[in-house]
């Protein structure tokens, strides 16, 4: 069985929490409480647990505050919060998994499933806390988690090029001109970078940072990267690709 610790600061919550592991039917035992900043770390500390359920806001302070004040993160972690777009961006962008009040059942299994994976194959989420806790205490300078084949790779943002398409995987290209294999579909990293003003989609198969843009080819519609890479432009994307860049 896997140990679990869950800390959030409404007794409700933690109750209903608790029922819905309990109905998952999964490995996962809730062996500790605690409902602030300062109670989490100490129980954290004392029950050693393989996985633990936070929430973001609680009285005395975040949970980003509790993971701050841990010297070792070597548990996997799974946030559990009302909506903040901007903690959520920043869990999309350290690969590190929430889920939402209300809790949706199918959502809460993913997230065990993947905790409990993590577990079994004995991989650390130290790097990607580590982004986490950058990202939400430096407005620039963010970054992002990239898992590929055999490791988590750190990347600041505006080191990504583009990214580009690659069937169940997206080739992640790096102004240091290494290429990244990540796991994930460019639909996943659509959804990381969503809202995000320095990248754009500017195909079905393709996400540019528009920093990277040098050039760009009216008659082909295509754009030249400063590394030397030409990609085209869908005649879909195109119009809202112009007005984006305020090309005339």
């Amino acid at each position: 069985m896997i140990g679990g610790v869950i800390i959030d600061d409404e007794t409700k919550s933690r109750e209903v929490l608790k029922f819905l592991l309990k109905e998952l039917e999964k490995d996962v035992v809730i062996i500790g409480e605690a409902n602030s900043v300062k109670s989490g770390v100490e129980i954290i500390e004392e029950l050693n647990p393989q996985v633990v359920f936070l929430d973001v806001e609680m009285l005395d302070g975040t949970g980003f505050n509790l993971l701050e004040e841990l010297s070792n993160v070597d548990f996997k972690l799974i946030f559990i919060t009302a909506y903040d777009s901007y903690a959520i961006q920043a869990f999309k962008y350290s690969a590190v998994d929430y889920i939402l009040k209300p809790i949706d059942t199918d959502e809460l299994e993913n997230a065990v499933e993947r905790a409990i994976q993590l577990i079994e194959d004995e991989i650390s989420n130290d790097f990607q806390i580590k982004a986490l806790l950058n990202n939400i205490t430096h407005d620039s300078k963010k970054q992002i988690a990239v898992s590929s084949a055999n490791k988590i790779n750190i990347i600041n943002e505006e080191d990504i090029v583009c990214l580009i398409a690659d069937g169940n995987y997206t080739n992640v290209i790096v102004a240091n001109q290494n290429k990244i294999v990540a796991t994930k579909p460019l639909k996943y990293f659509n959804s990381v970078f969503d809202n995000q003003k320095d990248f754009f989609r500017i195909s079905k198969s393709c996400i540019v940072n528009k920093r990277y843009i040098s050039a760009f080819n009216k008659s082909t519609s295509s754009i030249e990267l400063q590394n030397k890479m030409e990609l085209e432009v869908s005649r879909r994307r195109k119009k809202d690709f112009i007005q984006e860049l305020n090309l005339i």
